[in-house]
């Protein structure tokens, strides 16, 4: 008879457990964004739960971009410093073209990847901000 209530009291504890489980699950509010913890610069520090990866991924991209673009710019003009100085030393000449030939090889790579996504989908480079309209009250 002891074994008996035992198991009862050990059953009736778990459908308890279960159902303060349903009742707490039920009554919670769902997360609906996420909030960076270190912003992408440019980008928005909360993204949304659905589809916030995709959103996120384009600020990376844009990121990116923006520093191969930067990079690709400073090499180009360290090459032209290195042009005017090479006082006609042939090395030192083909050293700076070869520094801006390759610089605009990855000018022209960053470039194309941006092509390349625009074309296997347009939302991935979309750098349009929808804002909301402001709703606006009339006074009395």
């Amino acid at each position: 008879m002891f074994a008996w209530s035992k198991s009862y009291c050990f059953i009736g504890v778990l459908i308890v457990c279960f159902c303060l489980f349903l009742l707490a699950s039920g009554d919670t509010h769902a997360q609906t964004t996420y909030k960076l913890l270190a912003p992408l610069p440019g980008g928005s520090a909360e993204v949304p739960l659905d589809g916030g990866f995709s959103i996120y991924a384009a600020q990376v991209f844009w990121f990116l971009l923006s520093t191969a673009v930067i990079l690709a710019l400073a090499m180009l003009i360290i090459g032209g410093v290195e042009y005017v100085g090479s006082a006609g030393n042939t090395s030192l000449l083909g050293d700076a073209k070869g520094r801006m030939l390759n610089a605009i090889l990855g000018l022209l790579l960053a470039l194309s990847s941006w092509l390349i996504l625009n074309l296997i989908n347009p939302d991935l480079v979309d750098f349009s901000i929808p804002i909301p309209p402001i709703p606006m009250e009339s006074k009395k």
